[in-house]
């Protein structure tokens, strides 16, 4: 259970930058480290990974949304194909098992808190 995801800077050639590459590298070390960490705990645990972390980025991309103009239309609908194929991901953990009962609900604050970190070490690099 593994997706193949297109980075924003394969899609949109103007964000190709040294910043770019760091954020990369950042993001795949947390991914890498948290995905490790969260199937160490077991199957539902790696599906409520996912799914936690789809949220948070849904509600960036959601949020990435609202700050556009409308000279930005093209940006906004790439940005929206983004944010459904998170919101498709999330769908897929869900019914893979990923849950928030019990001791899941502490791990899915952690992941989200995790994430919005990342998300705003992204935003100042």
């Amino acid at each position: 259970f593994f997706f193949t995801q297109t980075p924003a800077y394969a899609m949109l050639r103007s964000l190709v930058g040294s910043e770019m590459c760091i954020r990369d590298r950042l993001w795949d070390l947390m991914g890498v480290t948290l995905g490790f960490g969260t199937a160490m705990l077991g199957e539902k645990a790696a599906m409520l990974c996912t799914a936690s972390v789809e949220e948070v980025i849904d509600g960036h991309y959601k949020d990435q949304t609202y700050k556009l103009g409308e000279d930005e239309k093209e940006l906004k609908k790439k940005i929206e194909k983004f944010r459904q194929d998170e919101l498709d991901h999330k769908e897929i953990a869900y019914d893979n098992g990923a849950t928030k009962k019990g001791l899941f609900g502490v791990l899915d604050k952690v992941i989200k808190t995790s994430s919005r970190i990342a998300i705003t070490i992204s935003e100042k690099i």
